[in-house]
C-alpha cells in the first residue's frame, strides 16, 4: 500500500480497517495474504512531514490475534488516554477458564490504584474501560470458537483465546524491558517523556477508518521526542503487520484492526452492519450484520456484557 500522510505536528493518526481490499484479514480458509494500494486523504494539508512508501502491505490476521491486539492498542488509547501498560496492566493466573479464577495461567488484566503520575489502571477509567475489558475477556476458553473476525467477503478469521493470552502477556514484558531501558534522545528506545492522547475523531480512511487522536506532554506542550513514541506500542507487537509504524518526523502510526473493535462514534443507517464482533456499550442485540459473506444478527455474549457476535 502506498500512502501519502500529512499531518499537523502533535497529531497522531492511527488508520483502523481490515474490511477493505487494501488491508483485510486472513481467513481460517485461505492462508494467502490480501493486498491493495491506496492513497490515504489528508487530514490536514497545510503541513506535510514526511511520505511513507511502504510498497505492498500484508494484513495476516490467521489466528486473529494480530486483529484483537492492534485493537486494543487504540482501545488503551481511547479509554486511558496514554500507552503506559506497565503503569495500567498487570499479569494475573487463572484457570483460563474465565477471569476471577485461580491457576497457572497468565493474563493480563487492568490495574488499579495510583502512584507517582496519579490515578492507573481501572482507576483511570470514567466510565469502566468497556472496550478494554471485552477485548481481555477475549483471552480465557470462554470465548473458545465465539469470537470470529471479518475479512474479505466471505472470509472470516476464528480468534484463539488462549494465543491472544500468551501473546499479549509476552508482549506486555517486552514493553517493560523497553521501559525499564527508556531513553530520551534515541530513536531505537522507549522514551522517559510522558505524553497524553485525547481523541480526536474518527473517519474513511485508506482502509477503513481513520482514528486521529491529538498527543501532547502531560503539561499540555509539544513533545520533544515524537518519533519515540511508536516504542511506547511494543505491547500490541512490532511485527505485528496490522501495526505499522511510519516513518514521519511526528510520530504517526497507522493501526489496522477488524471494524466493530472499536467504537467510532458513528451510528447505524440500518443497513447490515458488515462485522462478525462488535464492541458496543449500546445494545446492539438483533440488530442486521454480515459475517463471512452471511446476514445474520448481533447478539450479546454470554462472557461479557459489550461483546456482540454476529450468530
Amino acid at each position: 500500500m502506498k500512502s501519502k500522510l500529512f499531518q499537523a505536528a502533535g497529531v497522531l493518526s492511527m488508520a483502523v480497517a481490515t474490511m477493505l481490499p487494501g488491508c483485510s484479514a486472513g481467513s481460517v480458509d485461505e492462508l494467502g495474504d490480501e493486498y491493495g494500494d491506496e492513497e490515504m486523504m489528508s487530514v490536514d494539508d497545510t503541513l506535510e512531514l514526511g511520505t511513507i512508501e511502504q510498497g505492498v502491505m500484508s494484513c495476516t490476521n490467521l489466528d486473529g490475534t494480530n486483529a484483537a491486539m492492534a485493537a486494543f492498542a487504540v482501545a488503551v488509547a481511547q479509554e486511558l488516554g496514554r500507552w503506559q501498560v506497565g503503569k495500567d496492566f498487570v499479569v494475573v493466573k487463572s484457570n483460563g477458564t474465565a477471569p476471577g479464577t485461580s491457576g497457572l495461567m497468565e493474563t493480563l488484566a487492568l490495574s488499579s490504584g495510583s502512584d507517582t503520575s496519579g490515578a492507573k489502571g481501572s482507576s483511570r477509567c470514567t466510565n469502566g474501560c468497556p472496550n478494554i475489558n471485552a477485548i481481555l475477556s477475549w483471552q480465557y476458553t470462554q470465548a473458545n470458537n465465539k469470537v470470529y473476525f471479518q475479512g474479505s467477503g466471505s472470509l472470516k478469521t476464528l480468534l484463539n483465546p488462549s494465543a491472544l493470552a500468551s501473546r499479549m502477556v509476552a508482549k506486555y514484558r517486552e514493553q517493560g524491558t523497553c521501559d525499564a531501558a527508556a531513553r530520551d534522545g534515541d530513536a531505537t528506545q522507549c522514551p522517559v517523556e510522558q505524553h497524553k492522547l485525547t481523541y480526536v475523531s474518527a473517519a474513511k480512511g485508506g482502509c477503513d477508518t481513520m482514528f486521529t487522536f491529538n498527543v501532547k506532554r502531560t503539561d499540555g506542550l509539544a513533545l520533544k521526542y515524537p518519533a519515540q513514541l511508536k516504542h511506547k506500542l511494543r505491547f500490541a507487537d512490532v511485527t505485528n503487520p496490522y501495526i505499522n509504524f511510519t516513518p514521519l518526523a511526528n510520530g504517526d502510526i497507522s493501526i489496522d484492526p477488524t471494524y466493530g473493535l472499536n467504537p467510532d462514534g458513528t451510528t447505524s443507517s440500518g443497513s447490515c452492519t458488515a462485522a462478525c464482533t462488535k464492541v458496543s456499550t449500546t445494545s446492539v442485540a438483533g440488530h442486521c450484520c454480515s459475517c463471512g459473506g452471511v446476514n445474520k444478527a448481533f447478539a450479546k455474549s454470554t462472557f461479557n456484557a459489550n461483546t456482540y457476535l454476529c450468530q
